[in-house]
């Protein structure tokens, strides 16, 4: 079974254009979820609203859990607004949401910042896993790219050590008609979660060349990839359609060209591979609201990862989930304390 993220509807580009995307698809098996992580167990009809914004990469993920939970208790509204994964940092330290989706860890230096603010830490919960991918146009007959290869392509600095500007598709081994082709960049810049993690992992902290079109979110940029025969972006692996393809990549120049799959980012041999997470402004001793704790509850069950497996993510691995849901079971406990009249439901 093929599976797909459907993103129509979620970004600013024309009906005309959208109609013409298909969905994703890598040719790869989608494998069964862990039937050792929990079900999601209703236990008494949740109420209030719920914010969340940041990481464009992860709305699609976040509104289908949203709808979902929204179903089950009808009580409960919810707005999810995804212009990246800073600008949902940007409205927690604001207090304009009390949940900032990331597809990125926030820093040491944000967490400061945070601190600040609030007088406590965030509660950091790691809510699925993604892979950036290097996507081509269809056509390009490119077999693979190190990380080498990519920084010199996408980074000014060129920190891995390449001692020239790779600009054009001959220098990674491309001939015939493609021996004088430029390589045009597209990808994402500024406030998203998915920027910061190629520059870190890629650039190695350095900066983008200026030729880089920068696209308004994930589904921009492959359709930008999709209409230029000679183009390359990134995006997560999830927004690939059938215009495009995603690039084998190697971690050294030379080294073995390893495809974007769920067997290589769960067992790590893909090296682009980075977790999504939310992070909450939770005093440390208080109590968090019923919407809050289903939200997350839902999301780590098991109905919550196998939307997440459908939708082109990777699922946490069990000891994880167990690890968090417990965590959150004592919320949930500490909540039913304040309220005894309502029986907890095992």
């Amino acid at each position: 079974m093929r599976f797909s993220r459907i993103v129509l509807g979620f970004y600013v580009v024309s009906c005309a254009v959208l109609a013409t995307l298909a969905p994703a698809t890598w040719g790869q098996v989608r494998p069964a979820l862990d039937p050792d992580i929990p079900s999601y167990a209703y236990q008494e009809s949740a109420s209030g609203k719920l914010i969340i914004s940041g990481s464009d990469t992860m709305r699609p993920l976040i509104q289908a859990w949203v709808d979902d939970l929204v179903r089950r208790h009808p009580g409960l509204k919810a707005t999810v607004a995804g212009d990246g994964s800073e600008t949902g940092l940007a409205a927690l330290l604001e207090h304009r949401t009390e949940i900032a989706a990331m597809s990125r860890r926030i820093t040491a230096a944000e967490i400061s910042e945070f601190v600040k603010e609030y007088g406590y830490e965030p509660t950091e919960v790691p809510v699925a896993s993604d892979a950036l991918a290097i996507f081509v146009h269809k056509d390009n007959p490119v077999a693979g790219l190190s990380l080498e290869e990519l920084d010199a392509m996408f980074c000014r600095e060129r920190r891995r050590g390449v001692g020239y500007v790779v600009d054009s598709w001959s220098l990674v081994g491309l001939t015939d008609e493609w021996f004088e082709a430029p390589i045009r960049l597209y990808g994402r810049n500024g406030k998203s979660g998915t920027s910061y993690f190629f520059r870190e992992e890629i650039c190695k902290g350095g900066t983008f060349r200026p030729e880089l079109v920068n696209g308004h979110g994930s589904a921009s940029v492959v359709l930008d990839v999709g209409k230029d025969q000679q183009g390359i972006g990134f995006s997560a692996i999830g927004y690939g359609t059938s215009m495009v393809k995603p690039v084998p990549i190697a971690s050294v120049k030379g080294g073995r060209y390893v495809e974007p799959t769920f067997q290589t980012a769960m067992d790590g041999s893909y090296p682009l591979r980075r977790n999504l997470y939310l992070y909450v402004a939770k005093p440390p001793k208080a109590t968090p609201t019923s919407a809050l704790i289903e939200l997350v509850r839902f999301a780590l069950s098991a109905q919550g990862q196998q939307i997440a497996l459908d939708s082109g993510y990777f699922p946490l691995s069990l000891m994880e989930i167990t690890r968090l849901t417990a965590k959150w079971s004592t919320s949930v406990k500490a909540a039913q304390l304040e309220m005894p009249d309502r029986p907890i439901v095992e």
